[in-house]
């Protein structure tokens, strides 16, 4: 085969294939079918003994022709258009289905999970509760007070308790506020509850008590120990005097060491001399105030101008109250 020849064979092949990769070369085949087919049916269809026997104008098969032709062009412009938007609607409508379908399926497990989150959550808390119930049932919560007194520790040791110490997370914290102060006798209060509070751990069981939930900043120490004490029935143990009350009025079991102090304690005696330190002029004309290790308040006579300094004392007389010892004494 001449090589010129083989050329534009191969140069006409080349447009073919080409022609086949082009999608409107495609489209119009398959709309050029449709004409064919639907003028073929409607041809086929139109042509009824009527027709064949009253040809329009004279004209055989030209009724069927033109009515061929209008069905074909039908074919080949309408159905194509039909074809798309019928396309399109049933992959908007199974998109829609599909949609719905995920939707309502995510949902309904979102719901599930959140459900059984939420029933999870409600046994922790059911759970935590009746453990805190049986806990505080037959523990003591102690405040700041007793800590800073110390006497319990004794009482500890000599086995009138052997209960579980319960100690809110906000008593230590109130501990540590107090350890840092700038007033040097507030300072050694502090520091005082808190080395007490690890002696004590030595001799008992003591636990730090946080749970979320029934801990709340915003109430103050005090608040926090009535609710809790009243919330899982448990007994409060403090020596402030205003606590005391407050408990008592919610209906809250309090012990107070000072009045088992007052119903065991011995008749006191003046006479006793001790030594001390003048922190603070009194309200009361000529008194200075001192301080014994445990908090307890001495008035002196006679010491106002003598702050700061140390003096031996004569004890004269002691008034013991729910809220503590006030020793009265004089140089």
């Amino acid at each position: 085969m001449p090589a010129k020849k083989k050329t534009k064979i191969e140069k006409k092949s080349n447009f073919v294939a080409r022609a086949l990769q082009n999608p409107r070369v495609w489209g119009f085949i398959f709309r050029s079918g449709l004409f064919a087919t639907f003028f073929i049916l409607a041809f086929n269809t139109a042509s009824t003994t009527f027709f064949n026997d009253n040809p329009i104008f004279h004209v055989q098969f030209l009724a069927e022709t033109v009515i061929g032709l209008a069905f074909g062009v039908f074919g080949f412009h309408t159905v194509p258009i039909i074809a798309e938007k019928s396309r399109e609607w049933f992959e908007n409508v199974l998109a829609k289905v599909v949609y719905d379908i995920v939707t309502d399926f995510w949902n309904e497990q979102s719901k599930r999970m959140s459900d059984a989150r939420r029933t999870k959550q409600k046994e922790k808390k059911k759970e935590r509760e009746k453990k805190a119930h049986e806990q505080f049932k037959t523990a003591l919560l102690v405040d700041t007070s007793v800590l800073i007194d110390g006497r319990i520790i004794e009482m500890v040791k000599a086995g009138f308790m052997d209960a579980e110490m319960i100690v809110p997370k906000g008593v230590v914290d109130e501990l540590h506020l107090i350890s840092d102060s700038n007033d040097d006798l507030k300072r050694a209060k502090g520091r005082r509850g808190l080395d007490m509070l690890n002696n004590l751990k030595k001799v008992t069981k003591v636990k730090i008590y946080s749970a979320p939930g029934d801990i709340t900043k915003d109430e103050g120490v005090d608040k926090e120990l009535v609710r809790l004490a009243k919330k899982y029935k448990g007994k409060l143990m403090t020596l402030d005097y205003n606590l005391n009350k407050v408990a008592k009025t919610a209906n809250v079991t309090v012990l107070n060491v000072n009045e088992l102090a007052n119903a065991i304690k011995f008749p006191a005696i003046p006479g006793e001399k001790l030594k001390v330190k003048i922190v603070k002029a009194g309200k009361e004309r000529k008194q200075g105030l001192a301080y014994m290790e445990d908090g307890t308040m001495l008035v002196v006579e006679g010491a106002k101008d003598k702050v700061g300094k140390r003096l031996t004392v004569t004890v004269s007389k002691i008034i013991q109250t729910d809220a503590g010892k006030m020793v009265f004494c004089e140089l």
